[in-house]
């Protein structure tokens, strides 16, 4: 089952209730907090890393490789790992506006976000550790209006925790998923790939 970004309000459910969109599948936590931030970067932890992208799309049709095409493929995977690197730094701070997240999504991607943000800061966590990434281009519509352009992932969490943000103590949840398959689609504005949404599998691992 793929489901979109599922938000939980603290005043519904109480700080231990708390979702992180696309980070948990389960969310029943023991202590004081449950809310999932990304970690601030640190060198001792692997970066997201890029499969190549993939040769066919689901249907069959190729995704270009080569040329002014394959360039701009290229460039959208970039955006897409621009972007958990940019939520790794934002959410991973306890200080931070959320601003920089403007530069790399749009719409629902950037929505979710942000109110996922906003919890953290209520909840006095942020997210320690990285997060990897597997992105594989699967489609690439140029000739769309906006051009579209469609990855998927198994994003491995398993050393991304949720923390509190003072003491640094991991406070995750007792149930979660550590690794999921997800898809991220893409709008090109101008010469820039923005993710556009976000979605992962809520019943199944990768």
């Amino acid at each position: 089952m793929r489901q979109r970004s599922i938000l939980v309000r603290p005043g519904a459910v109480g700080i231990s209730g708390l979702l992180l969109p696309f980070l948990l599948a389960a969310c029943s936590a023991s202590g004081t907090g449950s809310a999932d931030r990304l970690g601030t970067p640190s060198a001792t932890l692997p970066r997201a890393t890029a499969t190549t992208p993939a040769a066919t799309t689901p249907t069959g049709s190729p995704v270009p490789r080569e040329g002014a095409q394959g360039l701009d493929g290229n460039s959208a995977v970039t955006a897409y790992q621009g972007w958990w690197d940019v939520q790794a730094d934002v959410l991973g701070r306890s200080d931070s506006d959320g601003l920089a997240l403007r530069q790399y999504a749009t719409g629902a991607a950037f929505t979710d976000t942000a109110i996922s943000l906003t919890q953290l800061h209520d909840a006095g966590l942020v997210m320690v550790g990285r997060p990897r990434t597997s992105p594989v281009l699967k489609s690439l519509d140029l000739q769309a209006n906006p051009p579209t352009a469609t990855i998927d992932d198994c994003l491995d969490v398993s050393d991304w925790h949720q923390a509190d943000a003072t003491t640094k103590e991991i406070k995750d949840p007792q149930q979660r998923l550590s690794r999921f398959p997800a898809t991220a689609v893409l709008k090109k504005y101008g010469n820039r790939w923005l993710i556009a949404d976000f979605t992962r599998e809520v019943t199944k691992t990768c």
